[in-house]
C-alpha cells in the first residue's frame, strides 16, 4: 500500500475513511480547499502562498502532542526549498491550529515583502 488518498470532503473525510476534523476547521477559517495528499502526513490546505500541512511534533520533550503548521511556500517541497513553520498545542485544539497557519501565512508575507 503507498498510502494515497484520491478525496476528501469539506468537512475532513477522506477516501479510506479517515477523518481530519482540524484541518477541515482550519480549511474552513483560511477559507481555503482541503485537498488530499496521503494517509500519513494528511491533507494539505490549498493556499495562494502554497501548500498548508498540519501535524504532531515527534521530537522530544513534546512526544507528539503538541501541533505544528508546515507551509511548503509555492507548494515547493522542502527538500527544494526551507518550509516555513509555526509550533502550536496541543495539536488537537482547533483554535491554536487556526492561530499557527495563519501565522505560517504572515511569515511568508513578509518573507515575500523583504525580498
Amino acid at each position: 500500500m503507498t498510502g494515497e488518498v484520491s478525496s476528501i470532503d469539506r468537512n475532513g473525510l477522506d477516501s479510506n475513511g479517515d477523518q481530519w476534523e482540524t484541518h477541515a476547521a482550519v480549511a474552513r477559517a483560511l477559507r481555503r480547499r482541503l485537498r488530499p495528499f496521503d494517509k500519513y502526513i494528511g491533507p494539505y490546505i490549498d493556499t495562494r502562498e502554497g501548500k498548508l500541512f498540519l501535524g504532531s511534533c515527534d521530537c522530544q520533550p513534546c512526544g507528539g502532542s503538541d501541533g505544528v503548521a508546515c507551509l511548503w511556500p509555492d507548494g515547493v517541497a522542502p527538500a527544494y526549498r526551507e518550509p516555513i513553520t509555526f509550533s502550536y498545542g496541543p495539536a488537537h485544539d482547533v483554535d491554536e491550529a487556526i492561530n499557527a497557519a495563519r501565522q505560517c501565512l504572515r511569515l511568508y508575507r513578509k518573507q515575500r515583502k523583504a525580498a
